[in-house]
């Protein structure tokens, strides 16, 4: 039998791993941060490893680029990653499958793929890191001012003679080209070739390819004479970026939760295109590019 002094040792001992201000939780563990395999996504995997590295007790295990938003949400599923981060509308539309209603906001489509996620998935969305990234029909600054397109109903009547580029998912998400052409139906382009997105702003400023189906927040927009054409009948839903966790990870290290939050509302558009220029034009490392960020914040020292 224990002696007393050994069990108010044992009990002293406890309440201690218990109190751990920094961790909130009684051990640590290695967090296991992923994203999708393009220059916002692998930036924001590291902007998040770096958060929890700092903020918490925990390590980190980073992997970038694992997949698409349901390779992703499987392996969350199936307790191989942690955290990663998606968009808004990807979650709503292409995931659970849900269509946006008229009265949605951005903070109405965000809360519905927080509830669906809760629901079908056992996971949870935090709040937004404070940016949305749409995707848009992009053309090069000539391109527009010679045809005098500003809109994407503009094109609606170019179109059958330009050549369309966009990544091979596009041409199946329910939030993708089907639809798109729903709404806009004169967008019935000459032809369309599926590329690497991380090569495409290339294809098209070189004249490869006419329009393409990029991402607003490119810095490699205005850096090669690009220009986006408007979404005039709102065809495209919210897309606003946050961190998704499954839900038992998040009950057993809240602390997690608690340093990503303090991510919320940080990233603007603008610092978001900024960073990804960073890394695509001028060569950083993402890695070095989202430490940057987070000192300039104020979130890491």
């Amino acid at each position: 039998m224990k002696s007393m002094a050994a069990i108010a040792l044992s009990f002293v001992l406890l309440a201690a791993g218990c109190g751990s201000a920094s961790s909130g939780s009684s051990d640590s563990t290695t967090v296991t941060v992923s994203g999708k395999n393009w220059t916002e996504q692998i930036i924001l995997a590291h902007i998040m490893a770096s958060t929890i590295e700092g903020k918490t007790d925990h390590n980190v295990d980073l992997k970038e680029g694992l997949g698409s938003s349901d390779v992703l949400v499987q392996a969350l599923q199936d307790d191989n990653i942690d955290v990663f981060a998606d968009y808004s509308g990807t979650g709503m539309v292409n995931i659970l499958g849900k269509e946006i209603a008229g009265e949605d906001t951005r903070e109405t489509v965000l809360e519905k793929a927080k509830t669906g996620y809760e629901e079908e998935f056992g996971a949870t969305w935090l709040k937004s890191f404070g940016f949305q990234n749409t995707w848009s029909l992009i053309v090069r600054e000539e391109t527009a001012e010679e045809l005098g397109i500003e809109t994407f109903s503009d094109l609606e009547e170019h179109a059958g003679e330009l050549v369309l580029g966009s990544d091979a998912q596009f041409a199946e998400r329910s939030d993708g080209l089907p639809g798109l052409q729903k709404e806009y139906k004169g967008l019935q382009f000459q032809d369309r070739v599926e590329m690497d997105i991380g090569l495409a702003y290339d294809s098209l400023a070189e004249g490869e390819i006419d329009v393409l189906v990029g991402y607003g927040t490119d810095g490699r927009i205005p850096a090669l004479d690009l220009q986006t054409l408007k979404d005039d009948k709102g065809y495209f839903p919210p897309y606003d970026a946050a961190p998704i966790l499954r839900q038992e990870f998040v009950d057993k290290y809240p602390e997690v939760k608690e340093a990503l939050n303090q991510l919320a509302g940080e990233i603007s558009e603008k610092e978001m295109a900024e960073m990804n220029t960073q890394v695509d034009l001028e060569r950083r490392s993402p890695k070095e590019v989202a430490e940057e960020f987070l000192g300039e914040k104020g979130i890491l020292e």
